[in-house]
């Protein structure tokens, strides 16, 4: 082989290394920030006394809410026992953006995947990161939205199409409970 010739196919496979370890640096780095399966995802701190529960009006969930450290943290709380069971989990955290708080709710939940013959309904349980927004946050209500689905792939645990929809929060027990700390 000629010297010209071996010098450009060690530059071919320098290049095709060197851009074969920039794809795994990458893909490492976006992996590193889902959640992995079979076990709980990341670590989420433990709410303080002073949390104050707030009820979904839009779908019954409670959530124990409070803020530490220039975070927004709010924790699903009447989960089923069948859901429970499974260990099911609603988690969010935000960070205060100007007047709202933008953040993103891990959930650990089971997913509508279709019906078998008999017409039951069948489901994957699946860890899915979403976006969320808290547009206002008072005393005695909370506004803002969530991100939903229109079609998800249980094959691959995947929202398809998502949809911004909107919620109200509102005190579970009415009372001057702080919801920061």
């Amino acid at each position: 082989m000629k010297a010209g010739r071996v010098e450009d196919l060690v530059r071919l496979w320098t290049a095709v290394f060197t851009a074969g370890i920039l794809v795994l640096l990458v893909s490492g780095a976006f992996a590193a920030g889902q959640a992995k399966p079979g076990g709980k995802a990341g670590q989420f701190p433990a709410p303080p006394a002073a949390a104050r529960v707030w009820r979904s009006q839009t779908t019954g969930k409670e959530y124990r809410v409070w803020i530490e450290n220039e975070r927004l943290h709010a924790e699903w709380t009447n989960v089923p026992a069948e859901l429970a069971q499974g260990g099911a989990y609603i988690r969010t955290e935000c960070q205060r953006v100007g007047t709202r708080w933008i953040g993103s709710s891990q959930t650990y939940l089971p997913f509508p995947c279709g019906t078998t013959e008999n017409g039951k309904r069948v489901g994957k349980w699946c860890r899915v990161l979403t976006k969320i927004e808290f547009r206002r946050v008072e005393a005695d209500r909370i506004t803002g939205s969530a991100e939903g689905y229109r079609r998800f792939d249980c094959e691959r645990c995947k929202i398809v199409e998502s949809v911004m929809k909107d919620f109200v929060w509102t005190p579970k027990d009415p009372g001057p409970v702080p919801i920061q700390r």
